[in-house]
């Protein structure tokens, strides 16, 4: 049984995990990275284009799934390692606006302190949340044919 993560990151930082082919969370920490399984599915929510810096986005910036292999370690940005896993990003997915979503997240227990749940760089959502990411992001029948098998 596969779980459902979110994790937090800058768009410009999930960029660079797309194109790559990785996931890397908590600024590389090995213990974060450990928590995710092959088959576990991941979310990226970016509340800004840049690490404390850039325009806000607040919005759902890429989804994929953990690929087969052992945690390593790779650079991430110049001069940064940190830990990943190998994972499979769904191409046609679309940024998506996280302020829609938020009344119908099951995590989401106070709207008025919504940001709260996103400090943290990764947690684990139920599969029904995941789901309406998935939609949201326009890649809601490729997460349901993936997760059916």
């Amino acid at each position: 049984m596969s779980s459902h993560w979110i994790g937090t990151a800058a768009a410009v930082h999930v960029r660079i995990a797309v194109e790559g082919g990785f996931a890397m969370f908590s600024h590389g920490e090995k213990a974060a990275v450990a928590r995710t399984l092959p088959g576990d599915w991941i979310a990226y929510y970016s509340p800004r284009e840049g690490y404390r810096e850039g325009a806000e986005l607040r919005a759902f910036t890429a989804i994929g799934q953990v690929l087969p292999g052992d945690p390593g370690e790779r650079e991430m940005v110049a001069g940064h390692i940190g830990w990943y896993r190998p994972a499979r990003w769904l191409a046609q997915a679309q940024p998506a606006d996280i302020y829609p979503l938020l009344d119908r997240f099951s995590f989401v227990r106070n709207r008025r302190h919504w940001g709260m749940y996103f400090r943290k760089s990764l947690f684990s959502i139920d599969a029904a949340d995941f789901a309406q990411i998935a939609v949201a992001m326009r890649v809601g029948d490729q997460f349901s044919q993936s997760a059916s098998q």
